[in-house]
């Protein structure tokens, strides 16, 4: 899951550049392409864990990588994002900036609850429709192997 390492990668930069700013006195509303940035970075990992769970059964069958391998990468980059945006919390807290922040996750609650419920809803309609053109394709090379069989049998007859 190479995009789980791309955003791992872009939302420690944007902390870094974050907590670099706040401790030279710059304002959090002046960092608001920053902070997007950074959680940018946090919803695609939550994006790939909502598709990972609903992934179509067929592609969890043939997928390259193990499913103890996907968990733990998806696992790691979430704790990390915790673990940065905690710290981004503590430090705006004790910059005097708490009521910026509070909002900011508040605002922030509202909107990805809507485009979690999105995401679920499209995640769900790909699995269905790829396992059922799955299943389709199944039946017809079954009935395929039917039809040739009989007609061999009866050939033979």
């Amino acid at each position: 899951m190479v995009e789980i390492g791309v955003a791992i990668s872009v939302a420690s930069s944007a902390y870094n550049a974050i907590k670099g700013a706040v401790e030279k006195g710059r304002e959090a509303q002046e960092l608001v392409h920053v902070f997007s940035k950074f959680f940018d970075a946090s919803d695609q990992i939550s994006e790939a864990n909502i598709k990972n769970a609903n992934a179509p059964n067929v592609t969890k069958l043939f997928s390259g990588s193990s499913v103890e391998s996907q968990a733990i990468e998806i696992t790691a980059a979430r704790h990390k994002i915790m673990a940065m945006e905690k710290e981004l919390r503590e430090f705006l807290i004790y910059s005097g900036q708490s009521a910026f922040y509070e909002d900011m996750m508040e605002e922030r609650k509202r909107i990805r609850r809507a485009r979690i419920l999105a995401a679920n809803r499209a995640a769900e309609k790909k699995a269905f429709y790829i396992d059922m053109v799955a299943l389709v394709v199944g039946i017809g090379v079954s009935v395929i192997m039917i039809v040739f069989t009989v007609s061999l049998i009866a050939s033979a007859s």
